[in-house]
């Protein structure tokens, strides 16, 4: 998992480790799919199912990814990243418009099928998978396992012999070249991801000596994630294009698959800051052409997304509880926080930590008063907001954290504190239905 975003402004020195929102900044409204529900029947959901709950729009997010689609003219394949958000409601209601789904585990491999997906439109990454999971994704026929290592090609190889299948196999490539222009990156150095480029042909040699247990699909390079450069995001293609073109040169392999990973970058903060797909498309389309004017076979080509598709069609309601004022700051307690929303506390990963935008959704006409949003917890970062200007919440408000649609839910430590989970909704085709029901502690038992 890739941490938020935590681009900002400058360091507040009273809070260490917080990224202030640029004061020239405004206040964006709700986003349009928030809008289009309507606050009073976020109301009316709150008072059905309680708070705090998630809120998606799968709606928004086919949106989005039509759009992607349209930017690289159909030319390359969109799968969806599973552990970015993998509520059952919402894959299934994303099945119709995506290609296929990047899983990195057993887990999600059931989720996906339990969606309606095929498991020949699986591609399963991950560094440590097991061999239970391996032997589970060759029997269930999963479109592509990537190898990070020799040790996973092997007992691919060992898996299939054994139970008389033929593996579907790709190498994942850790790239020589590093891509500055990555938020977190995760190629050009030693990682645990992938096979590094200079012993690709090792790898390969294991995998001609073994044709008869496994089917070679391609190659998968990751270079990071959180890119906000279209011609970062192309420079990366390139670099794939060059490892597919001298490998094939010197094992004489085909690669039918290329999955060129991810990373397009969006933030979680007040600006809304993300890749432009429009200038990718200018970049991308010509590097596309010439690659497939010069090879010499047809191929499947993938962009795999996450958070790009879902961070920004997502909410995160909570109600206000308590308020109070502590030497000069003024505090609006909430009944939820970093035990559901990990990432808003800025506790997921991010070097510096900077506000998700902040809605109050009961009195949005109020007048704003500059305070921070405080969670349940008695850990002091369980934070939702620091310093923010906000319409006056009293008791009883719904606050909105935004942003909220990738890692947010199973990227939280949900047992902290032993109150209940969250509901998750998911509007569909204009119908809210619910993904998935609360749980106490005790249902955990």
């Amino acid at each position: 998992m890739s941490p938020p975003d935590s681009s900002g402004g400058a360091q507040d020195a009273a809070v260490p480790g917080f990224v202030s929102r640029d004061p020239a900044t405004r206040e964006s409204p709700l986003p349009a799919w928030l809008a289009r529900i309507g606050p009073a029947r976020v109301h009316a959901l709150a008072a059905e199912y309680g708070t705090p709950f998630y809120l998606y729009d799968a709606d928004a997010v086919n949106s989005r990814i039509a759009a992607v689609r349209s930017a690289v003219d159909g030319r390359v394949k969109v799968f969806y990243a599973v552990k970015a958000n993998p509520n059952l409601a919402l894959l299934r209601a994303v099945r119709g418009a995506v290609d296929g789904l990047d899983i990195s585990s057993a887990g999600e491999l059931e989720q996906a099928l339990l969606a309606g997906f095929p498991a020949s439109a699986l591609s399963f990454a991950g560094p440590a998978k097991t061999d239970a999971e391996l032997d589970m994704a060759i029997q269930k026929g999963v479109g592509c396992i990537s190898a990070e290592s020799t040790r996973e090609l092997r007992s691919c190889i060992e898996i299939a012999k054994r139970r008389q299948l033929r593996a579907n196999v790709g190498l994942r490539i850790n790239p020589a070249f590093l891509n500055r222009a990555f938020g977190q990156k995760m190629g050009g150095k030693s990682i645990q991801f992938g096979i590094d480029e200079e012993h690709v042909d090792s790898a390969m040699e294991i995998v001609a000596a073994n044709a008869g247990h496994i089917v070679f699909h391609g190659v998968h390079v990751y270079a990071g994630s959180q890119c906000f450069e279209a011609d970062a995001v192309v420079e990366s293609v390139k670099n794939t294009f060059r490892i597919v073109r001298e490998m094939e040169q010197r094992t004489g392999a085909f690669c039918r698959s290329i999955n060129l990973g991810g990373g397009f970058g969006v933030s979680h903060g007040e600006k809304d800051r993300e890749l432009d797909l429009a200038a990718l498309s200018g970049a991308l389309l010509p590097v596309l052409r010439e690659f497939r004017d010069g090879s010499r076979g047809e191929r499947e080509i993938i962009f795999e997304l996450g958070r790009f598709l879902t961070a920004t069609a997502g909410a995160y309601i909570t109600r206000v509880v308590s308020s109070k004022e502590s030497r000069g700051t003024m505090f609006f307690m909430v009944d939820g926080g970093l035990n559901h929303q990990l990432g808003a506390a800025g506790t997921f990963g991010a070097t510096l930590r900077a506000n998700y935008p902040v809605r109050n959704l009961s009195r949005p006409d109020a007048s704003k008063t500059l305070c921070s949003i405080a969670g349940p917890s008695c850990n002091p970062t369980d934070m939702l907001g620091i310093n923010i200007e906000l319409p006056r919440p009293e008791h009883g408000d719904l606050i909105a954290v935004l942003k909220s649609g990738s890692y947010g839910y199973t990227a939280s430590p949900l047992m902290f504190l032993g109150r209940p989970t969250p509901a998750e909704l998911v509007i569909h085709e204009g119908q809210v239905v619910l993904g998935r029901t609360p749980r106490g502690i005790t249902d955990f038992n």
